[in-house]
């Protein structure tokens, strides 16, 4: 008598579970989703100016081997980059892998940060003045500060969503990733 009580129990604990588990799913899921095409929407935007702006820092990067600077790290790891970048940037505005590019930008602005560093650490370098003209050129080439300001917005706001304590294992589950910020170097 005990156990079948038991049992009773258990299934009912268990059927409460998967309904709360499938109404949790059908009330997450579009808010990740509308989270998620916020922060595309927000991006397409930022992609002709980052398109003029990393064409900029590949000039910088060409004057950097022009001044004999193409043999460091950084050189290749921004050629590579640069190639990514190209690959992607391709792709029509509605075809555009987002969260790529945004990584990928993340990455070229790392490396524009670091090729800045190796050009003022090097006598030799610092001296090149079309290498100096580059980096300045790549510097004035800025998205507009509204567009990277919404894009982080929409960002964050995706990020809370998907983070909450009962709606991180629903976004797991159905490949709602996370997207990084933009971090424009200096």
């Amino acid at each position: 008598m005990m156990a079948r009580r038991v049992r009773r129990l258990a299934v009912v604990v268990i059927v409460l579970l998967v309904i709360g588990a499938v109404a949790l799913v059908l009330t997450t899921r579009p808010k990740l989703e509308d989270g998620r095409s916020d922060v595309d929407r927000t991006w397409t935007p930022l992609r002709g100016p980052l398109g003029e702006r990393y064409a900029r820092l590949g000039e910088a990067n060409a004057q950097l081997a022009a001044a004999g600077g193409g043999e460091r790290d950084v050189a290749r790891a921004l050629g590579l980059g640069l190639r990514r970048w190209g690959e992607l940037h391709r792709a029509a505005d509605g075809d555009a892998d987002a969260d790529a590019e945004a990584q990928t930008a993340d990455q070229l602005e790392g490396l524009a940060t670091r090729l800045q560093a190796v050009v003022s650490s090097s006598d030799r370098l610092r001296a090149s003045d079309p290498l100096n003209e580059a980096i300045a050129a790549f510097q004035g080439t800025v998205p507009p500060p509204r567009a990277v300001t919404a894009y982080n917005r929409a960002v964050r706001d995706y990020e809370d969503e998907r983070n909450g304590l009962l709606r991180s294992p629903v976004a797991s589950l159905f490949g709602y990733d996370s997207r990084p910020q933009l971090v424009l170097g200096t």
